[in-house]
């Protein structure tokens, strides 16, 4: 999201500086930023950050999430400079357990009434958490990602990663109590028992085969971090989504405009997302999770169908307007 933000402001012959708490040049987004701003790490380099903020003492700052906020505002008063600070919110929910985020958003939400900053939340349900959090109600917009990653062209041999050629469905995330691998492997287990010509292909870090029951084990390929998505997207079934919680998921877009049908729980603003696509479904139990996925197998989508739903659908997403709502909102 940073990385495809930072490209669309410089088209707009934006200078821009991004400044790291714990970055450094072996990120995979660092090369893609570094062509378009000019970045400085605060722990290797405070000098260098220091300098570029009393250069532009009056430029805007996005401050991306806690930390940002908090060492942003604390150079701001010792430095004595007039830059409007943004804040840019991407959590959109917490767990039961986790005691110590929710203290820090508690902890913000009174700072955020005694400066009354201006927020961008990533989704509409990061802005209704955090407000009954008690932050600031003012001065506040919902900015969606939209269609942040660019889409690579789909090659020819779209079934390349196929380990068989039966159908598949496809789970995009890594191996994490809140992206829901629990209940993705329960609704699995089952529908395989009842329907035996199907496999699941995962994509992401962290999966590892004794995570998947021995029964199914020959039919779930775990295909780690994937480079070009999309074509299993072109190639899969469904989407399966199972996550917990979520701000906004940039999976859902990214399967969205392939056109991929789509069958997830509410988390974030998914239900939104899916609403709003003619091959989406939005379900709350794991049985009507099960009957969707049992209808989107035996219901052939025609390629016209998709291909009208997908022009749609990228006219929606376009990340143009998404950076066009930051302009407008930084200025």
């Amino acid at each position: 999201m940073l990385s495809r933000l930072v490209e669309e402001f410089s088209e707009n012959d934006i200078e821009q500086f991004v400044i790291t708490s714990q970055g450094t040049t072996t990120d995979f987004h660092y090369a893609t930023i570094n062509k378009y701003a000019t970045i400085v790490d605060w722990k290797t380099n405070p000098e260098g950050v220091e300098q570029i903020i009393l250069q532009n003492r009056k430029a805007p700052i996005i401050a991306w999430m806690y930390p940002a906020i908090l060492l942003l505002h604390k150079l701001k008063f010792r430095l004595k400079t007039e830059h409007p600070v943004f804040w840019n919110i991407r959590h959109s929910s917490f767990r039961w357990n986790q005691i110590y985020q929710k203290l820090a958003v508690f902890t913000f939400s009174f700072y955020s009434r005694f400066k009354q900053p201006k927020i961008i939340y990533c989704s509409h349900r990061a802005k209704e958490v955090h407000e009954m959090y008690f932050f600031s109600k003012k001065n506040s917009v919902v900015i969606q990602n939209r269609l942040a990653k660019k889409q690579n062209s789909v090659p020819l041999e779209v079934n390349a990663l196929d380990e068989k050629s039966e159908p598949f469905f496809i789970y995009v995330g890594r191996y994490d109590p809140i992206k829901g691998p629990k209940r993705l492997v329960k609704i699995t287990h089952a529908f395989f028992l009842e329907n035996p010509r199907i496999n699941l292909k995962i994509a992401g870090s962290g999966w590892t085969i004794d995570k998947i029951p021995k029964q199914i084990q020959d039919r779930v390929f775990l295909l780690g971090n994937v480079k070009n998505i999309y074509s299993l997207y072109h190639s899969a079934k469904a989407l399966l989504f199972t996550s917990h919680a979520e701000g906004y998921p940039n999976v859902l877009v990214e399967a969205v405009v392939s056109g991929t049908p789509i069958v997830g729980f509410e988390a974030g603003d998914s239900k939104l997302i899916l609403d709003n696509y003619k091959f989406g479904y939005s379900v709350n139990t794991r049985s009507k999770f099960i009957d969707k996925l049992g209808f989107v197998l035996n219901n052939t989508i025609s390629e016209d169908e998709k291909e009208e739903e997908i022009s749609r659908q990228q006219k929606l997403l376009d990340f143009r307007i998404t950076a066009q709502e930051y302009l407008r909102f930084l200025k």
